[in-house]
């Protein structure tokens, strides 16, 4: 059994391999229960080797963690979208880097995730799990490793759900109405369409087809396909003709929406940064800080609106900056999912345009409810108002009816005021009181 024991301040881990002789290292944890873990994880891994399951220490090629990522950076990650390649080394290397691949376990890759976790979020060490998940993957496929990944029993994080804001259908004119015409018709195209940036910028002239009001989207940025890895065909929507034809009567190339100089935008376009100066310029703020420019002052203070203040301090004029909300370029993604639930559009559909594979993320991520949503949804709750039918024997004034009693006790709900020649005598009337019921029916307490 797999036992640790504490030399010159370092826990050791002791266990017998796959071929029956007694190891011990020593490990990196700092409490006696990590090293433990450590043990028993190369206990198993030691039970799995003398079964034939994993190859033993000395038949495995020799190879580090960081000779395997170099080498799956040259034959795979190369060829990947985006560029996550500083920070994966930066990361994975330098606790992972001189360990040989059969030292690469699970609690090997825990304990340096963990180590992390104050530096990085959730979704971030879930990507570095992937990275390692993905590298040995790989090495499986390709012979390098015949053993279990090891990643694959690192639990992923639990990544908590961000709120995030979207335009309002009457505010999205207000918004293309305050870019620029360089800008408008992409931007419209993004609320209209739901396109990815990469789909935008790769968008070409060849993929728009304004006779039949279709859109191809089957590239991103210069990639021959989508982060779906498909070609879709969508419908233009009518408000997005004017625009497309625009954008493409001032493009001189085979771009749809192509630089000033006529090439490819790149990924490191700023388009948050034009969106958050046309939330400013259009009034889309939650406030404007007002700041005295005079060299050597400094003062600011923060308010809701931009009317003119003057400095406590030098008595200038404050120059009010918009503090745009915070709205990023995807959620305009965001904003079709929402505008399109909100219009009664099928989920479906929604589904179809976002072009995702499962609609549970079209509704949980994408489309957004908002306060405005919600009071919307309750105000088509019944009305709470009963039918009071009282017993005939127990009316007070025979002659009223039914009808009387409800035209009444609504009244009094709008009034706020109390009837006592409402409140049904006798027993009925405590019953009522005592189920936490108003004396007249109506289920309100004063």
């Amino acid at each position: 059994m797999a036992s640790v024991f504490e030399k010159h301040g370092k826990y050791y881990a002791r266990w017998k391999d796959g071929a029956g002789r007694w190891r011990k290292q020593a490990t990196s944890c700092r409490t006696k229960r990590d090293a433990q873990r450590d043990a028993d994880d190369l206990e198993r891994k030691s039970e799995r080797q003398r079964k034939g399951l994993e190859p033993l220490a000395e038949d495995a090629p020799q190879m580090t963690f960081a000779e395997l990522f170099e080498w799956w950076w040259k034959e795979y990650g190369t060829r990947l979208r985006g560029d996550n390649e500083a920070f994966a080394r930066k990361r994975l290397l330098l606790p992972l880097g001189g360990l040989a691949m059969v030292e690469v376990t699970a609690a090997k890759i825990e304990g340096a995730l963990q180590a992390l976790s104050d530096d990085l979020s959730p979704k971030s060490l879930n990507g570095l799990r992937g990275n390692v998940h993905t590298i040995f993957v790989r090495a499986i496929e390709r012979g390098l490793w015949q053993g279990q990944n090891p990643a694959k029993a690192v639990k992923r994080r639990k990544v908590p759900r961000k709120v995030f804001d979207t335009l309002k259908a009457d505010e999205v004119p207000e918004l293309l109405a305050a870019l620029t015409p360089q800008w408008r018709p992409l931007f419209a195209c993004a609320v209209y369409s739901g396109l990815r940036k990469g789909e935008l910028l790769g968008l070409r002239k060849s993929d728009v087809d304004l006779e039949e009001a279709t859109l191809t989207v089957r590239r991103s940025y210069d990639h021959d396909t989508t982060k779906g890895g498909h070609a879709d065909v969508l419908p233009v929507a009518p408000q997005l003709q004017l625009f497309l034809e625009e954008a493409i009567a001032a493009s001189r190339t085979d771009l749809v929406f192509p630089a000033t100089d006529g090439s490819m935008r790149t990924g490191e376009t700023d388009l948050q940064q034009v969106l958050r100066r046309a939330m400013g310029r259009a009034g889309m703020v939650r406030g404007y800080l007002h700041v005295c420019r005079r060299k050597g002052c400094g003062h600011e203070e923060q308010a809701q609106d931009a009317e003119l203040r003057h400095c406590p301090d030098c008595k200038m004029k404050l120059w009010p900056k918009a503090l745009p909300r915070h709205l990023r370029f995807h959620d305009l993604r965001g904003t079709t999912a929402t505008l399109l639930a909100r219009a009664g559009v099928p989920l479906v559909v929604a589904q179809r345009m976002l072009r995702h594979a499962d609609p549970r993320l079209t509704a949980n991520v994408y489309t957004r409810v908002d306060l405005a949503d919600l009071r919307a949804g309750v105000a088509r709750l019944p009305p709470l108002v009963p039918t009071v039918s009282p017993r005939p024997e127990s009316l007070k004034n025979k002659g009223r009816s039914s009808t009387d009693f409800s035209n009444e006790t609504a009244a009094l709900l709008k009034s706020g005021r109390q009837d006592s020649n409402l409140r049904p005598p006798g027993p009925e009337g405590a019953r009522a009181e005592s189920h936490g019921v108003s004396e007249d029916g109506t289920g309100s307490q004063p």
